[in-house]
């Protein structure tokens, strides 16, 4: 396979950096946020923890224009969701709250404003979230470090209303992630090293499935978009299971990656490949081995999101995702201590 990968900008966030998520809208596609965490000891011995939304926008493709940042808790994950056609994400935050926000465009300077916020525990930490659909979407799973699952009614007016919230691992609920073809499921990852299936249509008392194929925690959870019953899982035992959802017993492969699986994104533009953050040893693409690896953070790699491409030349009369595509593909990329938020782009080459 011919590809390769080219830096194009890195940026000091400031705060550790541990989540990134490009926004899939088509008006604001070249707007992206990232997510950060800081420790803060305050005077009394005791600690805060400290976060702050920064958005950019793209330009020509090479680089990001810094235009809002807002003071947050200290940030663990992001998901973007198209409500009544316009753009919000929801974070997960320390306080243990899950807070919606739209993206508001004045005069050509774009931000983010609150549209609500709802906490189910102040002395948990929301670990993860996940909207039902990627548009119009009806319910909010999220994870806490109790190892809870929380499920949220989104109403008219991006309204969040609690559901149910049950006890799922023995330790912390590192990831939740709806089945994008059934949001009737949802998975959970735990620090108990157990992966997990539930049904929403029941009372949630037991799963659906237990897996323990992974020996450490479960960090990392997601469908892939093009292909019903597909999905990868990632943990500290690094290692990426891919599974077929109709048959959780044993999975379809596994890809070693040398760092615990953090985050794993199916590209949205070409089927079977994925993108993972691998903490102590940078982020890698993978089709279905290592193809690509970018090393060029110094920290812990904690966050990665593919940017929705549009099609060029002899793409334009084809819209379905191509084994193909022949265009550059861009990424964002965090890491935690070394506070540092990456745009690059990897050269796809042809026939993937």
């Amino acid at each position: 396979m011919d590809s390769t990968w080219y830096p194009l900008q890195q940026i000091d966030t400031e705060y550790s950096a541990d989540s990134v998520e490009w926004c899939p809208h088509q008006a604001f596609d070249d707007v992206v946020v990232c997510g950060t965490y800081q420790l803060a000891q305050n005077d009394g011995g005791t600690n805060s923890r400290l976060g702050r939304v920064l958005l950019y926008q793209l330009q020509d493709d090479q680089y990001w224009i810094e235009h809002s940042r807002i003071n947050t808790p200290a940030i663990l994950d992001m998901k973007w969701c198209c409500q009544q056609n316009l753009p919000v994400i929801a974070l997960a935050d320390a306080a243990g709250c899950a807070s919606l926000y739209s993206i508001a465009d004045d005069e050509g300077k774009i931000g983010l404003n609150l549209l609500n916020s709802c906490c189910f525990d102040s002395s948990a930490l929301a670990l993860s979230l996940d909207w039902s659909s990627r548009c119009n979407a009806d319910r909010l799973a999220v994870s806490d470090s109790t190892g809870k699952l929380n499920i949220f009614q989104a109403g008219s007016g991006s309204s969040l209303t609690a559901d149910r919230r049950w006890l799922a691992h023995d330790y912390e609920a590192w990831i939740i992630a709806f089945d994008r073809w059934n949001d009737n499921i949802v998975y959970s990852g735990g620090d108990d090293c157990k992966l997990k299936g539930w049904d929403l249509r029941t009372e949630c008392s037991s799963a659906v499935f237990t897996s323990k194929r992974h020996s450490m925690g479960v960090c990392s959870i997601h469908c892939n978009p093009h292909k019903d019953f597909i999905i990868a899982t990632g943990s500290y035992d690094e290692n990426i299971f891919i599974w077929d959802s109709r048959h959780m017993t044993k999975p379809l492969s596994r890809i070693e990656v040398g760092g615990g699986v953090w985050r794993l994104k199916w590209n949205p533009n070409i089927p079977d490949i994925l993108l993972a953050a691998c903490m102590h040893n940078g982020f890698s693409i993978i089709k279905p081995t290592i193809v690509v690896s970018y090393k060029e953070h110094s920290s812990l790699a904690y966050g990665c999101d593919w940017k929705v491409m549009k099609e060029k030349s002899d793409q334009e009369q084809s819209p379905k995702p191509s084994n193909e595509l022949k265009c550059d593909q861009l990424v964002a990329s965090c890491s935690f201590y070394d506070h540092s938020l990456h745009l690059w782009y990897w050269r796809t080459g042809v026939n993937l």
